[in-house]
């Protein structure tokens, strides 16, 4: 991809992540807190968390989707739940959830583990990763920080690739593609509405 037609795609997504936000601003909090649980029990009817021994999920950060019905099946389960943590250098790792954790809070205002337990990306099983959009083609919009992406890049080069799961709200799918070839793409994602398969 030459440097103008990059240039031109970052305008986009910039233009679609600010028009995105907006509107999850617009919405109530009755509307968020109604189709969290709605959008969780989808994706637990539909993957199998029991079989899956390390998970990825995250902390809520502004509107995205809570997670609390998904981590206590998985606690339920007893597997293995990480957490998205930063670093000042701009990379991420993942810690280890258990509940006598110690959190505290990032720069962004994100919750975060404060341990030493680590987990390489290539050892998760499914990965249930936030978003601000996501495409037609199911290529993941963030929040421009590039954290997940550089994280996880050259997932798609492993022979057992992890299941990437988004939980959103219909008005985040855009009917667009703005996906460039460092974008995370998922293979699977749940809005109050829709289930949308990518694989």
């Amino acid at each position: 991809m030459n440097w103008f037609v990059a240039s031109a795609k970052f305008m986009v997504k910039n233009k679609i992540r600010k028009s995105l936000l907006e509107q999850g601003q617009s919405l109530s909090d009755k509307f968020f807190n109604n189709n969290d649980s709605k959008i969780q029990k989808i994706a637990l009817d539909k993957i199998d968390l029991k079989s899956s021994k390390n998970n990825l999920l995250y902390f809520p950060y502004k509107r995205e989707v809570n997670l609390d019905l998904l981590i206590n099946t998985i606690n339920n389960y007893s597997n293995n739940i990480y957490m998205p943590r930063i670093f000042s250098n701009n990379n991420m790792k993942f810690n280890l959830l258990s509940r006598n954790s110690i959190l505290k809070t990032n720069k962004y205002g994100i919750k975060e583990i404060d341990n030493e337990h680590y987990i390489e990306s290539n050892l998760l099983n499914t990965m249930f990763i936030p978003f601000v959009g996501v495409d037609k083609n199911g290529c993941r919009l963030g929040y421009g920080g590039g954290y997940f992406d550089r994280a996880l890049e050259g997932i798609n080069m492993l022979n057992t690739k992890p299941l990437i799961v988004g939980l959103g709200y219909d008005y985040q799918i855009v009917n667009e593609e703005f996906g460039m070839s460092h974008d995370i793409k998922y293979n699977i994602v749940f809005t109050e509405t829709r289930i949308l398969s990518f694989s």
